[in-house]
């Protein structure tokens, strides 16, 4: 594995990461923890249930804002968000959970006509145990308003001259921030701006992004081209002409993560399968692939190649996902520190 990437040029990248800015764009969302004691709760007298009192409340960025956090983990000097959130409380406190991370929400968009994404953990806890309850999500039942697609493209464009990097959060089956208009915009801007890397994970539209860095998973990238064949019976030579295919379509390079595999980088006609980085169970990929895609940004926006950046990208993971139960980041000594686990 660390023939593409000594800890040397490793260390590298990282002292490079404070000149950086990143801007991330699209779906962001706020994770809500809510811890009930189980222990406290007793039969309601208005109905045939036990009601879960929370005694203990957390609050973290979510989907794209996770993204956000991971860049500022890395060390990333200025980290920039750009979307539309609602006018609810939930807005409000992602607004402060970013700010407190050092994240720029100055350029937030913020609307009456939308909800603040927001999904609402309830943790059950009884005398020596903890498990999760059924989610409650806040949601979207109506697309993106035509004047707050061009509001958002506009607040895009002014500022893209600003940044480095930019990463693209289509995270959202539907009624996500980054609709067709949106993403047509993102698509121009990528083009105008070809020093930049814009880098994607698009979890249904993989295939319309063009001038672009592409992050699939393979269940993703095998539906963007084959959405009538079952994944699981692609070969590893087909899920390497899907790589290609995809590449030249967005005429940059393709990652594609294979879970604990590591991941399929394919570039300038030519790929390379890079092995998943040693993790010690217990694991929870919740969050992984926000670490992957910000570290695979962080490295090739600081100049390393398409391998070095996956190889990272896979160092980063490996450390999230043994942060149980959270939606983790990975920092600069713990990628280090996980590097040196590695046989030369």
């Amino acid at each position: 594995m660390m023939k593409y990437l000594s800890a040397e040029r490793l260390k590298q990248v990282f002292e490079r990461c404070t000149d950086l800015k990143i801007g991330v764009i699209g779906d962001l969302g706020l994770d809500a923890y809510w811890y009930a004691d189980m222990t406290h709760s007793f039969l309601s007298r208005e109905t045939p249930l036990y009601p879960r009192p929370v005694v203990r409340e957390a609050y973290t960025p979510g989907a794209g804002a996770n993204v956000a956090d991971n860049l500022k983990a890395l060390g990333v000097g200025q980290v920039t968000v750009f979307t539309v959130l609602g006018d609810d409380w939930r807005g409000e406190m992602l607004r402060r959970v970013l700010s407190q991370r050092d994240i720029i929400v100055e350029h937030l968009i913020i609307s009456s006509h939308r909800s603040t994404t927001t999904y609402i953990k309830p943790m059950l806890m009884g005398y020596d145990s903890q498990q999760e309850d059924a989610r409650l999500d806040f949601e979207n039942v109506e697309p993106l308003a035509v004047s707050l697609e061009e509001a958002l493209i506009d607040s895009i464009s002014t500022h893209v001259s600003e940044l480095d990097a930019c990463v693209i959060a289509d995270q959202l089956d539907a009624n996500g921030i980054v609709t067709g208009r949106v993403r047509e915009g993102l698509n121009r801007l990528a083009a105008e701006n070809p020093d930049k890397f814009f880098v994607v994970d698009s979890r249904q539209r993989i295939a319309l992004y063009r001038n672009m860095v592409l992050k699939p998973n393979w269940v993703e990238a095998a539906a963007a081209l084959h959405p009538d064949r079952d994944p699981r019976s692609m070969s590893r030579d087909e899920l390497t002409h899907i790589g290609k295919t995809l590449s030249r379509q967005c005429h940059r390079p393709v990652f594609i993560t294979l879970s604990e595999r590591g991941v399929l980088a394919c570039s300038d006609g030519t790929h390379r399968f890079i092995a998943a980085a040693p993790v010690h169970p217990p694991l929870d990929p919740v969050g992984a692939g926000d670490s992957f895609i910000a570290a695979l940004t962080t490295a090739l926006t600081a100049g390393a190649t398409p391998w070095e950046a996956g190889n990272m990208a896979n160092l980063a993971a490996a450390v999230t996902v043994e942060k149980l139960n959270q939606t983790g980041a990975a920092s600069p000594d713990e990628i280090l520190a996980r590097a040196e686990e590695i046989p030369l």
